[in-house]
């Protein structure tokens, strides 16, 4: 009789134990989340405004990448592409609806905005987007570009900007064509600026971002922290100072009545100055090298040489980097 009564109360363990993993089963199964199905946004507009000789073309972009490009046309012509993907419905429309610029046009200005308070977003998981306002417009118009990380990209002849005005706190810059000066100003972006004429005159302001010029300008004021510094194919005035980035000036031409002054901390200086130049002023290091292919006489201790021509002024100083004064040319 007493093996039933076990085989009993092994079932009834059995069964109990059965009911207690369903039951959890059937929980897990009621709490377990259903899909979040993420949505995908994309809006593509063409907007057209009338032109005029010397008309302000002034965008404020936050984080909207922007092109702008000359063309022989008679009204600017204006293309926003934007796209958003891995969000839900709710969180796309908003990000839409923030990266979405207002238009508005006076006559001689038209102002592109993007509040930057609006255009901020944030995330988790895989997400794409993309945000991009395209520009098609005559030369006569005068570009003023903002941005906060959009990147700028410049192609054309613009001979009514002076300057032409670019800002970023972290996008790139790059342009190509002509304009009559630049005023480019960042905190950590490079500008890459080719240009097929000089420019009248190129200011340029960064705390980390490089600078680099190709095609000359008459008069460059450069200031970084640390960013990098690349001139070539100048043809006058200098003021160029950093901390600890690298300089290298060229000239094509350099006039006996050119002034060029450098400031650097810890930064090595090249200079190229065409043959026939003949310098004068004097080239100082506290602790680094000077090595000049151009005459001069070695005082105070042999940290500073006075060149001993009768041209363009040189006043060169660094504390601890190399100074290189070259005679030749350089081709890219």
């Amino acid at each position: 009789m007493s093996c039933p009564s076990q085989f009993d109360e092994s079932s009834l363990s059995v069964l109990l134990k059965t009911i207690a993993a369903s039951l959890v089963f059937g929980i897990s199964i009621v709490v377990a989340p259903g899909p979040v199905i993420a949505a995908q946004k994309d809006v593509a507009t063409t907007e057209n405004f009338p032109s005029a000789e010397s008309k302000h073309l002034v965008v404020d972009a936050a984080d909207l990448d922007v092109r702008i490009r000359t063309a022989d046309v008679d009204v600017i012509e204006a293309d926003l592409l934007l796209h958003i993907g891995g969000t839900g419905e709710e969180k796309a429309q908003r990000w839409i609806e923030n990266h979405t610029p207002e238009f508005t046009d006076s006559g001689d200005r038209l102002q592109i905005t993007v509040e930057p308070a609006k255009s901020g977003f944030l995330w988790f998981g895989n997400l794409s987007a993309r945000a991009r306002l395209s520009l098609l417009a005559p030369d006569e118009i005068v570009p003023d570009i903002t941005t906060t990380s959009g990147g700028i990209k410049i192609r054309g002849d613009f001979p009514n900007a002076r300057p032409l005005h670019l800002r970023t706190s972290t996008g790139n810059v790059e342009m190509d064509g002509a304009a009559a000066s630049i005023d480019f100003r960042s905190a950590a972006g490079d500008a890459q600026i080719k240009v097929v004429r000089p420019l009248e005159t190129l200011i340029a302001r960064t705390s980390s971002g490089d600078v680099n010029l190709v095609g000359g300008a008459r008069t460059a004021r450069v200031d970084t922290a640390s960013g990098r510094i690349s001139l070539q194919n100048l043809s006058g005035d200098a003021e160029i100072s950093t901390s600890t980035a690298k300089i290298i000036l060229s000239w094509d031409r350099l006039d006996p009545s050119a002034i060029v002054r450098v400031r650097s901390s810890s930064g090595s200086v090249q200079l190229i100055v065409p043959a026939g130049v003949s310098p004068q002023g004097t080239i100082t290091t506290t602790t680094g090298s000077v090595r000049s292919e151009l005459p001069g006489e070695v005082v105070e201790g042999g940290m500073t040489l006075r060149l001993s021509g009768d041209g363009p002024t040189f006043d060169i100083e660094t504390a601890s980097g190399e100074i290189h004064l070259t005679i030749g040319e350089v081709w890219e």
